[in-house]
């Protein structure tokens, strides 16, 4: 009798194509500048059913918004990713790949309070964005916390504020300090994104667990007649997914979250799909690519949860 192929989690329709493109340049494209054809960016899209005019359509966004910069060569456009600096590589890899990991922190606050007038409401929202992408919560309308003391942070980011704020280092929460902590920062709903993560991703996790490293193939064409492009489509997805919890995440020390928070088993999920699949997914990448640039092909990497520490001296 035939096994039954496991329930495997399906690349969602309709992904935002710059993001997608992004994801797949990050993966395999990893601190290169060297432009690849637009033709293959396009073949690469077209795998997680892109249409050929929503790729091109997302290649000419990113490229006026500068993410991307083209090179015309005779009729072929080719497109390549800024050269980044080596701080801004490391923090695109602490980011997705390092910032579970346990921190130290001596159970010390910042608290920013705010004051603005009613007339000054677009002032307002702009701050309470900029307090979020900064990671602070709100303990209360005025008053934002984060753990540790970021009165550097303050000084660079929000100097245009400075007379609206008062910011206060080494505070202390009181013997509330776990509620207020679950409030501010929307504990309860982090914990429902990460729980249906670990539900969507585990069956794989599993499976790829089970049959190993030489088993990995077999799994993959169980899915689809060429297993590079699903290990590909997969893993893309699953780094999509995760990128977009770990932006939402405030990243608190683990002290706040406790043992058995769920972000705990989902980063492990995600390193045993991403890590597993990645040999098979860089093939992938190579074959769309080579046909067009052949000198190019030997370039695609694709790099690993287990591994990633070596990202942070590398280009």
């Amino acid at each position: 009798m035939t096994a039954t192929p496991p329930n495997l989690p399906r690349h969602q329709q309709g992904p935002r194509s710059q993001q997608l493109l992004m994801v797949l340049l990050g993966d395999y494209w990893f601190a290169r500048s060297e432009p690849i054809p637009s033709a293959v960016l396009v073949e690469l899209m077209r795998a997680f059913d892109v249409t050929p005019s929503g790729a091109r359509a997302a290649i000419q966004r990113l490229a006026q918004r500068g993410v991307l910069y083209g090179v015309k060569e005779g009729r072929q456009t080719s497109y390549g990713v800024p050269a980044m600096t080596q701080e801004r590589i490391n923090t695109h890899v602490v980011s997705l790949f390092r910032s579970h990991l346990p921190q130290e922190w001596d159970g010390r606050w910042t608290l920013v309070g705010y004051s603005l007038p009613d007339a000054e409401r677009d002032a307002r929202r702009t701050l309470r964005e900029t307090l979020r992408q900064l990671r602070f919560g709100p303990l209360y309308d005025g008053m934002w916390i984060r753990p540790g003391d970021h009165r550097a942070l303050i000084q660079e980011e929000l100097s245009e504020n400075r007379e609206h704020l008062t910011v206060v280092t080494d505070a202390r929460l009181g013997d509330d300090e776990a509620q207020a902590v679950s409030s501010a920062f929307g504990l309860d709903e982090l914990a429902g994104a990460y729980r249906a993560f670990i539900a969507e991703w585990t069956p794989l996790a599993r499976r790829l667990d089970q049959v190993g490293r030489e088993g990995v193939i077999a799994l993959m064409s169980e899915r689809s007649a060429r297993p590079g492009d699903e290990a590909l489509r997969l893993r893309t997805s699953i780094m999509r997914e995760w990128r977009e919890l770990r932006r939402r995440d405030p990243r608190l020390p683990h002290a706040l979250l406790g043992a058995d928070f769920p972000m705990h088993r989902a980063v492990d999920v995600c390193a045993a799909v991403y890590d597993s699949l990645g040999p098979l997914a860089e093939a992938a990448f190579r074959r769309m690519l080579e046909p067009a640039r052949d000198d190019l092909a030997p370039l695609v990497t694709h790099h690993t949860f287990a591994a990633s520490s070596a990202l942070l001296s590398s280009a």
